[in-house]
């Protein structure tokens, strides 16, 4: 089988899936960015045109032209599936049968590309629950919607920290080792101190991010907002949440990300959409935690036009 997936926490779980799913010399996964996903699968397709094995799209979606090529391929008989959560994808959910994205399931929560997955997979029969897989898989939603705040699930965001923090292999393999031994997730001792001395570098990281934010009146749209403004290149989604909780006046948090030309979106308030705010700059996400490119147009507004207001002042 190949599996096609976002880079993050969410988009390489589907691969840890995978591994137990089907035997190992079987899987094929590639795990990247959602700019180049429409890439990567259209040249696999050219590459692979008589190879019919099943392909799976996880946590990332495609354009309307891979879109189209994918169904020529399913209707010759291929089996194809995408799950993905991301809203700006409901189109494909509503053009294709083999494509299903969720934002929120049948109860309400939010859901990510990991649990849509591995609902499917329990469903096929592929794969036996466990209570140690389905708490990984819900570990995963959590962080990946930000649920782990809510829910304050440390457990969660040091799942994501350590996925940042030792090679993607290595993080594999130590996920496919505790959902074959553990009844519970649990993190090793040396990934525990590994993870502490992580934590200690973010705290010192957002205090002094805390002092560079700079507080400006956006105009997006026909929206007024009061935005925070800060160049971060590490740890965005903690120091963009933290910011929100310090400032109760913010909308929402710009973290800019220039060697990168990156713009991430947080918030912690629920009558902001930043999934909205992105895709007038066409980027995307949730509600509480999108992204966009650092093109002309937001360059201008988040940087040009923050330094002329604060030379200005």
């Amino acid at each position: 089988m190949r599996l096609f997936s976002h880079n993050d926490l969410d988009g390489v779980s589907p691969a840890v899936l995978a591994l137990r799913a089907f035997s190992k010399e079987n899987v094929h996964y590639s795990c990247v960015g959602i700019y180049k996903i429409d890439e990567v699968i259209e040249e696999y397709l050219e590459e692979n045109e008589d190879i019919e094995e099943e392909i799976y799209i996880t946590d990332i979606s495609v354009n309307e032209e891979v879109a189209a090529k994918l169904n020529e391929r399913v209707q010759r008989g291929q089996t194809i599936l995408l799950f993905d959560h991301h809203s700006s994808a409901k189109w494909l959910d509503e053009t294709y049968e083999w494509a299903t994205v969720k934002a929120v399931d049948e109860k309400g929560q939010k859901t990510c590309g990991t649990e849509l997955f591995y609902h499917h997979l329990l469903k096929e029969g592929k794969l036996q629950e466990t209570p140690v897989m389905s708490e990984y898989v819900e570990l995963v939603r959590q962080f990946d919607t930000w649920d782990w705040y809510e829910n304050n699930n440390e457990k969660a965001k040091k799942l994501n920290h350590l996925f940042y923090l030792i090679k993607r292999e290595d993080f594999i393999e130590t996920v496919l080792t505790t959902l074959d031994k553990e009844e519970e997730f649990a993190f090793t001792e040396v990934h525990e101190t590994i993870l502490a001395l992580e934590q200690e570098k973010i705290d010192r990281y957002i205090h002094n991010k805390s002092h560079q934010m700079i507080k400006e009146q956006l105009e997006i749209g026909e929206t007024q907002y009061t935005a925070g403004i800060v160049f971060a290149e590490n740890y965005q989604s903690e120091l963009g949440n933290a910011l929100c909780v310090e400032d109760e006046e913010l909308d929402f948090v710009a973290l800019i990300d220039m060697g990168k030309r990156r713009i991430g979106f947080r918030t912690a308030r629920d009558n902001v959409n930043l999934s909205e705010i992105a895709a007038r700059f066409d980027g995307g996400g949730h509600p509480k935690a999108a992204g966009c490119s650092l093109g002309k147009e937001t360059f201008d507004l988040f940087v040009l036009h923050t330094m002329f207001s604060e030379s200005e002042a």
